[in-house]
């Protein structure tokens, strides 16, 4: 597998391929946002009639809710000894050794065209001997040996960065490529937060890091974020958010433990077993003994940044927990703890007890999918502002991902025709071919248009290669249980976005 094919298939963004090199100057412009109000109220209005009411059933929601808690705690959680057990059985060429054999091949700059070179922060090429201390130090050999122990099982005590490999070392294309250099390192995939179970299945020879499972991914983490759980940890831990999860709603908010010392700030995904009285959530939190072994402490945190599961999904309280992540910048794999598209959308709708994988092809398959791809893009448009139902409806166009939220008066058509609105985080726009990129960066309310007047040679979003939109309020075919049996570890590791 190629590198190139390595970062189309980490993360989600518009990583657009390209067809010949430019000069940096001619790569990146901003894209103005100025005609597209960024102010919440303006597009989720407290004097819409359904401003307080459930877009979702309670039963629909709870089924959500049910499936989030599956994978933290129940048959599909890194604590299960029979899920770990599934992915420790996989066959060549999908078991863990053969995948991290191609990985590691795929980051060697041997053999490579000019195009498929990976370069340091210094903007010089990487030499063979930088992929061969990685390799040195993952210890291949351990991966022949693996077996199911409960004393692998973990906690992670602080918000950890989840890498493709085991380093920090950034890996990027040439900058001169269009979509290419920074911020987009191959090697960053996610991020996992406090408080999440995860199963260590290997560490580096020097101890430094981690391969981990987590509900989301299987990769690598910094070791000294994790702390082993006991028997007694797991239950208790376990019994408490079978009772009560709660969920962070404004985005780092800080954790201090009964003591009042700092622990770490929690973004919108951390959930955590807890209960909330009067205006108050009483939060167990995860810390690390003196043996490094896992500890509950308790932290008190407002209830005006932490809710119980599921929150009502209401416009209200979806714009409220919105409110709160709109306009931060935009992350790759979660840089600096910043979304991209995906995880945007999966942090968003963590409160309301929805649990999306982190790939956005995936994203679109576990609810019921319409393909639209087949339609040009006037016929995408005209289906989404139709059948579109605000907040629920999820569209895949390959390697991005948005969330509709509503049809509303285009500000830039003397008409005020209607449009398409969206609440996404995106990078930017491209042309086609996507010689260069109008950058935006950040987390927005953009709608789907024919065309940007803004920059008329840009390329529409609704005029990418897939237009797939997905339900919230209705489920595939596949049952939960066939769900279960289906362990993919190409998309867990990283190899999710196979389609653009």
């Amino acid at each position: 597998m190629s590198i190139r094919k390595i970062v189309l298939l980490s993360a989600c963004c518009l990583v657009f391929l390209f067809t010949r090199p430019l000069q940096a100057e001619d790569l990146i412009s901003i894209f103005p946002l100025d005609k597209y109000d960024q102010r919440i109220a303006s597009w989720i209005k407290p004097t819409d009639d359904n401003y307080d009411k459930p877009v979702l059933t309670a039963e629909i929601q709870q089924q959500h809710q049910n499936k989030f808690y599956n994978h933290y705690f129940g048959t599909s959680s890194p604590w299960n000894g029979e899920y770990i057990n599934k992915i420790l059985r996989q066959k060549s060429p999908d078991d863990l050794k053969s995948i991290e054999q191609s990985i590691l091949a795929s980051f060697s700059n041997q053999n490579k065209t000019a195009n498929e070179m990976g370069y340091g922060d210094n903007f010089q090429s990487y030499k063979q001997a930088w992929i061969d201390k990685i390799t040195n130090n993952i210890n291949l050999s351990q991966f022949d040996n693996f077996s199911y122990t409960p004393i692998n099982r973990a906690i992670t005590v602080d918000n950890l960065f989840v890498r493709v490999l085991p380093t920090t070392d950034v890996h990027f294309y040439n900058y001169k490529l269009p979509g290419q250099g920074y911020p987009f390192d191959n090697l960053q995939m996610t991020s996992v937060w406090a408080g999440t179970p995860v199963y260590i299945l290997s560490q580096t020879r020097d101890r430094a890091w981690s391969f981990i499972v987590t509900p989301d991914v299987v990769a690598w983490v910094k070791t000294a974020g994790l702390a082993r759980v006991s028997n007694d940890f797991v239950t208790e831990w376990s019994n408490a958010a079978s009772k009560n999860l709660l969920a962070i709603t404004h985005t780092e908010t800080s954790i201090n433990d009964e003591d009042d010392e700092f622990l770490f700030s929690a973004y919108i995904g951390s959930v955590f077993p807890g209960e909330i009285s009067g205006d108050t959530g009483k939060l167990l939190v995860p810390a690390k003994d003196a043996n490094h072994r896992a500890i509950i402490k308790y932290a008190l945190v407002s209830t005006e940044n932490v809710s119980a599961m599921p929150l009502t999904l209401t416009p209200h309280n979806m714009a409220n927990v919105m409110s709160t992540m709109i306009n931060r910048h935009y992350g790759w794999g979660n840089m600096y703890f910043n979304n991209d598209c995906s995880t945007e959308l999966k942090n968003l709708l963590t409160p309301f007890g929805i649990w999306l994988p982190r790939h956005s092809s995936d994203q679109v398959t576990i609810n019921k999918m319409v393909d639209m791809t087949p339609a040009n893009a006037t016929d995408r448009l005209a289906y989404l502002q139709k059948a579109g139902k605000p907040f629920l409806t999820l569209i895949y166009i390959g390697g991005h991902i948005v969330m509709y939220i509503g049809n509303h008066p285009n500000p830039n058509s003397p008409n005020h025709e209607m449009m398409a609105m969206t609440y996404q985080n995106v990078w930017g726009l491209s042309p086609n071919p996507p010689t260069r990129r109008a950058v935006i960066g950040q987390s927005v309310l953009f709608p789907m248009l024919l065309q940007y007047p803004e920059d008329s040679t840009l390329n529409s979003l609704a005029n990418k290669k897939y237009f797939q939109v997905a339900y919230l309020d209705e489920f595939a075919n596949t049952s939960l249980l066939q769900t279960q049996l289906i362990i993919n570890l190409r998309h867990l590791m990283g190899l999710g976005d196979q389609k653009q």
